[in-house]
């Protein structure tokens, strides 16, 4: 792969065609859909291991649980982003 290649996925979201948008959006909004079904702390784990990059340690030591707890909700989170996309 060349530095173009790199370009092209980096700058894909400016060429998008309306369609794509429209369709990414759409992904988008049933994410945001999907989390807001989960419980607080459910939601609260995944972002934290998901988006910020802690690990189920990191998060435990953090909210005072087990990281077998952590890895539990993350867990849930997951299944259910899976069946929503599984769905589409």
């Amino acid at each position: 792969r060349g530095l173009g290649d790199v370009y092209k996925r980096q700058h894909s979201i400016y060429m998008e065609t309306p369609e794509e948008t429209y369709f990414r959006k759409e992904k988008l909004k049933a994410v945001y859909e999907t989390l807001a079904t989960c419980t607080p702390i459910q939601r609260e784990r995944f972002l934290l291991y998901a988006l910020d990059g802690l690990s189920f340690a990191e998060i435990a030591r953090q909210q005072g649980c087990s990281k077998y707890a952590v890895r539990d909700s993350v867990e849930a989170v997951r299944k259910k982003l899976q069946k929503l996309l599984s769905e589409r």
